[in-house]
């Protein structure tokens, strides 16, 4: 059986999707845009950012390669996020034609697609949910949002895209890991954040969650 990323770079391979390179800060699609299809991130780096109804826009996650983004589009339906490109990138559009095709080929590939559009309308609820948590909070939770997707306890992302990502001032990041960095439960430096203790991190996240009486999804 082929791993999710093997599946579709083995379409690719096979002639599906169109394939294009997108320059950094180039505008994917935005949010209530009609889609007509989706993507597949092969290189680079895509943020995924929110429209407020108040007009306020926060990012709300990173697209790394080997995953897909922009679901919804498949149904023709108006996206519910915005995409945008941060570093030369490269990303394969797929249509429902394609899909269609693609689903007879390897029937698994329509429950690999279910679940990744899953992920994305829990990641919308859960971004709504935590909007007006303490930052504290939500510096956390997005952290180990990073962590459980890549595996990996060493991630590279500066204080500022993380003050976006959460809504508040780099200051504010400033202060609330170097908190973390005393009571070791991370270190950073030059734009990377080692975590040290994952149960303690963990356990800190628990912890804000129910004093702060904050829904999880």
């Amino acid at each position: 059986m082929l791993e999710k990323k093997d599946i579709w770079e083995h379409f690719i391979s096979t002639g599906y999707g169109q394939s294009k390179n997108y320059k950094k800060n180039t505008i994917l699609f935005r949010q209530g845009d009609i889609g007509q299809g989706f993507y597949y991130l092969s290189e680079g780096e895509v943020k995924i950012s929110l429209l407020s109804p108040q007009g306020n826009e926060r990012d709300i996650d990173y697209v790394i390669p080997g995953f897909l983004l922009g679901e919804q589009g498949i149904y023709n339906n108006s996206y519910f996020t915005s995409a945008s490109i941060t570093m030369p990138s490269t990303l394969h559009f797929f249509s429902k034609e394609d899909f269609t095709n693609i689903c007879l080929e390897i029937p698994e590939a329509a429950s690999i697609f279910t679940n990744s559009l899953i992920t994305k309308v829990r990641l919308l609820a859960e971004a709504t949910t935590i909007l007006n948590a303490p930052a504290e909070y939500r510096l956390a939770h997005f952290i180990y949002r990073l962590y459980k997707r890549s595996n990996e306890t060493t991630l590279k992302i500066s204080q500022v895209s993380l003050a976006r990502f959460i809504g508040t001032s780099r200051i504010t990041v400033y202060k609330i890991m170097n908190q973390w960095k005393c009571e070791k439960m991370i270190d950073y430096d030059k734009g990377t954040i080692y975590l040290l203790d994952i149960t303690k991190f963990l356990n800190y996240l628990n912890q804000a969650l129910y004093s702060h009486n904050i829904v999880s999804s």
